[in-house]
């Protein structure tokens, strides 16, 4: 897991106590097939509740070694087809690791609430 971008947006006024915020947030998949890597990279932004403000983003990526990655890798197509299960499984935990290094990264400021809920993979949207 490592840390790819990073901004941090102060508000032109302090937080109220409890603030809510709004979290966007995208998947995207990269393929090493040389060395069998997938690379999943999240960016998760930081809004306020009517999401007007973006107060911070971060993104960072987690790198799976995938055994016979080779095998999903349809080369008439030029694309992988992992099977669903194991994609979301990836996705979990690129989360789950997202909101790790959120709570690090944004501990002491005034993002420190600012906490990732648990999201389900299996209910995002696939563009290609």
């Amino acid at each position: 897991m490592e840390i790819l971008d990073s901004c941090l947006n102060a508000p032109s006024s302090p937080l109220p106590q409890n603030p809510k915020f709004q979290f966007d947030l995208a998947i995207e998949h990269r393929i090493n097939l040389e060395n069998n890597l997938v690379i999943v990279i999240c960016k998760v932004g930081i809004r306020n509740e009517s999401k007007e403000t973006l107060f911070g983003e971060l993104r960072g990526s987690c790198i799976f070694f995938v055994e016979k990655l080779k095998d999903y890798f349809d080369t008439e197509t030029n694309k992988l087809s992992l099977p669903d299960d194991f994609v979301v499984t990836l996705n979990s935990v690129t989360i789950s690791s997202m909101r790790g290094l959120m709570f690090s990264f944004f501990r002491g400021t005034f993002l420190h609430q600012a906490v990732l809920p648990i999201i389900d993979p299996k209910s995002f949207e696939k563009n290609t």
